[in-house]
């Protein structure tokens, strides 16, 4: 499974900011499921075919048990090992990628988990892990707009650049350890 860690590395830093930028947009436009439901998430952006100019963004859910990190964190790297590092084989994953992406020519980009919202006003919260290390949180409100929006890396979206935070709140907090955990290993896997 190819992934975009050497492109990324490649780019200026405008480049980075920039390209980052589009992918959290698209995140952001990504339909969100169920209150209540808590999902973890891998990244794929598909090139162009030859001659064409418009790149997919799409993303494949992976189950997990409702255990305690130690265990849900073991079993996550277990079925991502019995894959072979690519997160569209493991059983009981989602399958939609087979249609915006029967070839797997999509390159891995990162990991999230999506928390969708049960609070009046609240859509939902995304964190995610790019392969460049970039964390990155955001909270949607019903109009799918985010009211809260945080990088460790710098983004520009829509043109606007915006900062880098120094704090994320959910850095080092049990869904964040999990995709890092599940980024670090597939960022090597391929």
């Amino acid at each position: 499974m190819l992934t975009l860690t050497r492109t990324l590395a490649g780019l200026s830093g405008d480049g980075a900011a920039r390209l980052r930028g589009l992918l959290l947009r698209q995140l952001i436009r990504m339909p969100h499921g169920r209150p209540g439901e808590f999902v973890v998430l891998h990244l794929f952006l598909v090139p162009p075919e030859p001659g064409g100019s418009r790149y997919a963004l799409y993303e494949v859910a992976q189950p997990l048990v409702d255990e305690p990190l130690p265990q849900v964190q073991g079993r996550a790297l277990s079925e991502q090992q019995s894959a072979h590092g690519d997160p569209r084989l493991v059983p009981g994953a989602d399958q939609g990628w087979r249609e915006a992406d029967p070839g797997r020519r999509g390159v891995y980009l990162g990991t999230g988990a999506r928390f969708t919202g049960s609070r009046p006003g609240i859509t939902g919260t995304t964190i995610a892990r790019l392969v460049d290390h970039t964390a990155v949180m955001f909270v949607l409100d019903e109009g799918h707009q985010p009211v809260f929006l945080q990088s460790s890396k710098e983004l520009v979206v829509a043109g606007e650049r915006l900062p880098p935070s120094p704090d994320i709140p959910a850095l080092g907090k049990p869904p964040f350890l999990l995709i890092d955990s599940l980024v670090a290993y597939l960022r090597n896997a391929g």
